[in-house]
């Protein structure tokens, strides 16, 4: 959980027509709504790729610390028309989508699953989150 609470950068995948696709976006997390938020481009093959297959998969960390998100991604509309959520998104992620044109959207993912592991040792027991029912009670 203290990896999405501390915001920063993760690594947000989609699929499309043209192949896998992975780019690296600033993240917010919603607590309260249990979802990442992320903003980019509308014209962006991200967008496109989530217009027509919503599956995503999301990476967080370092390798040797790493939180693996699946889930499932929604566009929300344009960045400059949802005031309190570019705020939020600001406040979390450390960086202004409203300042950067007027062409951004706003990827809201509920995850679906989610996985976490520090080394080899830990990897049968990475599942930490399913359907949004939590699988340990240590969820930092």
């Amino acid at each position: 959980m203290a990896k999405l609470e501390a915001g920063g950068d993760a690594w947000l995948a989609t699929s499309g027509r043209a192949g896998p696709h992975l780019v690296p976006l600033s993240l917010a997390w919603g607590s309260v709504t249990g979802e990442l938020i992320f903003c980019i481009d509308q014209g962006a093959v991200t967008a496109r790729n989530i217009a027509t297959e919503p599956s995503v998969r999301v990476g967080i960390g370092p390798t040797r610390d790493v939180l693996m998100i699946d889930g499932t991604a929604q566009i929300t509309g344009l960045v400059n028309d949802d005031d309190s959520l570019a705020a939020f998104f600001h406040e979390k992620a450390g960086w202004d989508p409203r300042l950067n044109g007027d062409n951004l959207i706003f990827i809201r993912v509920t995850p679906s699953r989610m996985q976490a592991w520090r080394e080899v040792d830990e990897v049968a027991n990475r599942t930490v989150m399913v359907d949004g029912i939590w699988k340990t009670t240590d969820k930092s």
